[in-house]
Order: C-alpha cells, then sequence, then structure tokens
C-alpha cells in the first residue's frame, strides 16, 4: 500500500493506493507526484488557513472627533492623530526629526539655481480608488491653507513657497503659487529666495499640507464636506480609510487603504498596512469612555490613547510616552479691558503652579516657554527650548506685588475660563481658578461640550461640532467670545517660526476679509494681540539672511511673547498610549503621532469574531 498527498482546493487529503493500481505506465505520474510532496509539504501550514485581511484590533484613540478635514485649524492634539492615521503628506519626520520618503512622495531633486524642487509622486490611491495626483496637493495648498478669507494659522507652513505669504495676505493672485503639476505624477515647487528648503520639505511632512480632493469638496457642501457624521462616505489617502461609523454603538472603524502606496491590484496588498482594520471605542456624545486599564490585560482593547487622571497616575509606567508638537495654553482676549494692563496677564500666569499640573494629570512637561521641547533649534540636534522663560512653581506673593500698581477703578476682577468638557481640562482649570483666586479674582468655568449645528438650506442638516473648536475659528475671525480659553496649542512644524508667527499681524494666517470695494481687512492674531515690536521679530526672521540669525530672532519672539503674556503656557503635551504586550511594531512619528502601518497582533485569529 502506498499513501501520496493531495493539496485540493486549500485543503490536504492522504490517498491510499494499492500495488494492484501501479503499473509501469503510471510509475511516471507516481513519480512526478512524489516530486510535488516538498511543494505539498510546504503548503500545507497555509492552504489550510482561514481566509482573512489581517488583525481586527480593537483600539481607543481618544475622545470624539467631529472634522476629518486635514487642512482644519486643530485644538487638541487627538485630532492630529486621527488625521495622520486617514491622510498622507509628501514626507514623513521620524522621532529624531529626520525627513523620510515614507510619505506620498517617491523622490525629490532640488536645484538650489533655479530654487526648485522636482517631487515624483508615488503610485497611491484614494480610499475610493481615484489614484493620488499632484492637483490634489496644489489645491489643499492654494484653496484652503493659503485661502485668505480661511483662517488657519497652519498656512505658515507653505510661507516658504515662493507667492505663498502674498496669496495668504490677498496680496496676489492665488494662482501664481510657486507649485505645479509638471506631469501625471510630478509636482515641482518652486521656493522663494532666501528661503530653506531643507526646513520646507519638513514642514511638507505635517498632515495639515496633506491633500485634499476638489471634486469630493464641491460636490458636498464645501464647509461641511468633511464632518464626523460624513464618515461613513470620507475619502482619504492615507494608510487606512473610514469603513464603518456607528453612533449608536459609539465606535468607528478604519480599514487598511489597499491603494496606500501600491496598486490597487497588488497581490501582496499587506505589504504596506499590516493590520486589516482598528475598531475605535469613541466616548459617547453626552458622557465618556469607562475603560480602565484591566481592558489592556482582558484584551478587550489592545491600544488606548487615555484614561482617566486616576488610571494614569496607577499605571503610568507601563505607557508608552513621546514629546508632542503641542503646548497646552490659556489664550486671553486682549479686547477685555480687565487685561489691558500686562502686569494683570503677567500675574495671573506667575500664579499658577504648573507642577501641581503635572502630577495631577500624569503627563506631559510644567512648561517653561511657549515652544515645545520636540521643536528643534535651527540645524541643531538639540531642542529649540532653552532656560526658563516661566517658573514652573507659583509665584503668587510677586505676582500679588506686581497687581499693587494696577489701577482696578471701574473694573470687576471676575472673569470666564473656556474650556474643553474632558477630565484633563477641568481639573487644570480647576488648579488655576484655585491660584487665581488667591490673587483676589473670582473666575467661573465655561465648560463647552458638543452642540449640534443646523444648517438650513433645500434640506435641513445637523451636524455634531465642538463649541471649543467654533469659539476658536470664531477667535480666528476676530470674534472673541470668551474672556480666557483654553487652547491645545499646535506647534505644525519642527520649525519654531510656524507657531511663533500665528502671533505676528502680518504672519498670523488668519488672513484677509475683502469688502464689496475689494479693500482688505486683516483678521490679526487669535485673541487680539498686536504689538509692533514682535511683528518686526517674525518678520525679520522670515527674511533673515542666515539660519543662525533666524534663530537668534525666533528665540527673542518667544521671550516677547512669553512676557507679553497674551498667551499663558501651562504644559509641554505629550503624546501616552497604553499598549498591550500581544500588540507590537507600533511606532511615533516626529509629530508625536502613532504610527499603526506595521502593527501585529499576537494570535490576532483569535480575536477575528
Amino acid at each position: 500500500m502506498y499513501f501520496v498527498i493531495k493539496c485540493v482546493n486549500e485543503e490536504v487529503y492522504f490517498v491510499l493506493i494499492s500495488e494492484e493500481e501501479i503499473d509501469m505506465k503510471r510509475i511516471v505520474c507516481l513519480i512526478l507526484t512524489l516530486a510535488l510532496l516538498a511543494s505539498c509539504i510546504l503548503c500545507f501550514a497555509s492552504c489550510g488557513e482561514p481566509k482573512d485581511d489581517g488583525a481586527v484590533i480593537s483600539v481607543y484613540l481618544g475622545e470624539r472627533v467631529f472634522d476629518l478635514d486635514p487642512t482644519d485649524y486643530f485644538v487638541d492634539s487627538n485630532a492630529e492623530q486621527l488625521m495622520a492615521l486617514l491622510y498622507d503628506p509628501l514626507f514623513t519626520v521620524n522621532e529624531k526629526g529626520k525627513l523620510k520618503l515614507d510619505g506620498a512622495a517617491e523622490d525629490y531633486d532640488v536645484d538650489e539655481d533655479e530654487r526648485t524642487i522636482v517631487i515624483t509622486l508615488k503610485e497611491s490611491y484614494w480610499s475610493d480608488s481615484e489614484p493620488v495626483k499632484p492637483d490634489d496637493f496644489i489645491y489643499a495648498w492654494r484653496s484652503i491653507l493659503l485661502e485668505p478669507n480661511e483662517a488657519n494659522p497652519a498656512a505658515a507652513l507653505l510661507y516658504d513657497i515662493e507667492n505663498a505669504w502674498e496669496i495668504k495676505c490677498g496680496e496676489v493672485s492665488p494662482y501664481t503659487i510657486g507649485a505645479e503639476k509638471t506631469g501625471d505624477y510630478e509636482l515641482t515647487i518652486k521656493y522663494r529666495e532666501g528661503a530653506d528648503y531643507k526646513q520646507l520639505l519638513k514642514n511638507l511632512a505635517s498632515v495639515a499640507t496633506a491633500p485634499v480632493r476638489q471634486d469630493v469638496i464641491t460636490e458636498i457642501n464645501s464647509g461641511y464636506w468633511a464632518k464626523f457624521e460624513n464618515m461613513n462616505t470620507a475619502v482619504t489617502n492615507g494608510p487606512f480609510c473610514i469603513a464603518n461609523f456607528d453612533d449608536k454603538a459609539n465606535s468607528f472603524t478604519l480599514a487598511r487603504n489597499v491603494g496606500y502606496h501600491q496598486a490597487l491590484d497588488v497581490k501582496n496588498y499587506t505589504k504596506e498596512v499590516r493590520p486589516g482594520k482598528l475598531v475605535s471605542f469613541i466616548d459617547p456624545v453626552n458622557g465618556e469612555q469607562e475603560l480602565t486599564y484591566k481592558d489592556i490585560t482582558e484584551k478587550t482593547v489592545f491600544f488606548m490613547s487615555d484614561l482617566t487622571l486616576e488610571e494614569r497616575a496607577a499605571n503610568k509606567g507601563n505607557a508608552m510616552v513621546s514629546d508632542d508638537l503641542s503646548t497646552y495654553t490659556y489664550v486671553f482676549n486682549m479686547e477685555n479691558p480687565l487685561f489691558a494692563d500686562v502686569k494683570v496677564r503677567q500675574a495671573l500666569s506667575m500664579a499658577i503652579d504648573r507642577n501641581e499640573i503635572i502630577n495631577k494629570i500624569v503627563f506631559g512637561k510644567a512648561a517653561t516657554g511657549f515652544i515645545s521641547p520636540a521643536v528643534s533649534d535651527v540645524e541643531k540636534k538639540s531642542s529649540f527650548a532653552k532656560g526658563n522663560l516661566i517658573s514652573a512653581s507659583a509665584k503668587v506673593d510677586e505676582a500679588n506685588e506686581l497687581l499693587k500698581s494696577v489701577d482696578f477703578t471701574g473694573l470687576e476682577k471676575k472673569f470666564a475660563l473656556t474650556v474643553n468638557d474632558d477630565e484633563e481640562s477641568i481639573a487644570i482649570a480647576d488648579i488655576a481658578i484655585a491660584a487665581w483666586a488667591k490673587l483676589g479674582f473670582t473666575v467661573t468655568k465655561d465648560v463647552k461640550d458638543s452642540v449640534v449645528t443646523n444648517i438650513t438650506g433645500e434640506n435641513t442638516l445637523k451636524f455634531e461640532d465642538s463649541e471649543l473648536q467654533i469659539a476658536v475659528n470664531d477667535a480666528t475671525r476676530g470674534e472673541n467670545n470668551f474672556d480666557v480659553i483654553a487652547v491645545d496649542w499646535q506647534m505644525y512644524s519642527n520649525d519654531a517660526f510656524v507657531a511663533l508667527s500665528a502671533f505676528a499681524t502680518n504672519f498670523s494666517g488668519c488672513g484677509v476679509e475683502f469688502d464689496n470695494s475689494g479693500i482688505g481687512k486683516r483678521y490679526g492674531s487669535f485673541g487680539g494681540y498686536a504689538d509692533p515690536e514682535y511683528d518686526k521679530l517674525i518678520e525679520d526672521a522670515f527674511n533673515a539672511d542666515n539660519k543662525s540669525e533666524r534663530s537668534e530672532l525666533l528665540h527673542s519672539a518667544e521671550a516677547k511673547l512669553v512676557e507679553s503674556a497674551c498667551i499663558i503656557p501651562l504644559v509641554f503635551n505629550q503624546s501616552f498610549a497604553f499598549v498591550s504586550r500581544d500588540l507590537s511594531k507600533i511606532e511615533f512619528d516626529g509629530f508625536g503621532n502613532f504610527v499603526f502601518t506595521d502593527a501585529k497582533q499576537k494570535h490576532y485569529r483569535d480575536y477575528l469574531d
């Protein structure tokens, strides 16, 4: 008796045949069968495996995000994390600040004499299978970030492109931008004279410069094309795309974008993105997620980017942590007469114990300046932050002494502090309000929750939005509907100029409002801060002849900003997450965002159901 092995339709069979069935004519067939035995054995382990698309990983990516527009004005780091999973800018920057060709660009070539950068795009596709083209990037830059009526400090990321700043100021046509399509998959950038093209390339690694599709924005209402309620029809070009949004279940699913950096019919579709799906819990509209670290140990959830303050403290040693490119701040409404005297603002800043805040929220560093330590100095590996511009400990006595010289005639020492409705923001607010009470101020918390905004058209549509985001957007257009407001101030780049320019009248990114006669009025900077000396420092830094001079000017600008106390830096934010031991290959990028493209889940088939 003989046994042969067959592998048919992905199943393995042992077949019994007798000696009588074998004759000389069939020996050749038997030999051929035996010759195939080795390959059948090799496929034995795989041909019986269940068919699946890879791991389906349950995660918690943080609080609900209301808008999926990568070019939007982010007021919290959680939004930027989600954008980084959904959208793909030209380049990436790793945790050490090095430029990487891991984005949409295949390669680039620089001609310093002509001041041009020719960028070749990878073959890559949007989640609706349309190819990613140069026009998608140019549209996002020219018609959104640099649109004079669109208020966004991220516009400064593009100011080194020829005519970009002039376009934002409304001085020249948007079509004069130094960026054009020079081939089906080729984009040519002309950078302005005196610009540092190396820094420009790093700026183009920010997800705020990612492409968007003109046809999608035009088809859906331009102001609401990326709202959370449109998640199921959102079009993205990053490693993941929206597969399902289930508001009743308080979850959404990010699925692998098969056309990310590869052909749609590629056989090894897991090469660029390993996990098949990320299923994320979201906070209910009127409530908070009740996940605990126990959910990690019991493998209910494999990744959590947040926990309650109590849970953070108890499990601090189990977290992945990295400096984030953002600073948690309080911004003053400079139009409020109570804050007209700089000594009032300085005293309110001095009274806050930033060390106490860090002890309470667990992750982060006490802010000793405005610029995050994740921002690097010009052409140096060291952090831009040098020395302490702010004391991390409270100086209540000095603050009270400073206030003695302030004339409060006709003023009440009362104001409201506007914060987001989350445990961390409220905890920080309680510490600040208690400190300000020691200075004789009565401060109330104005806690902002989500709100349903009605848009009236042919049909009435309802969109959820963040009240805090609405207040910030209004402020960028000169409508400061707050006294003091809490903002996660995004640096957007590892170049300090981008963040600092947001407070310079002509560089803030807040753009220009034109009346019917074509005369433009600048919105100014967020909160209404205006200082000619500060404006001059930023303008000189923009036009600096060398990097050393530029660096010194930017350091002076930060010192001037902190001294003016138009903004109170409180916490240098850190990205953190609690990750199951069954989940590996998760990394940070240079913006403090988590990278999931190569995430590997141990025994993932056990969790597919």
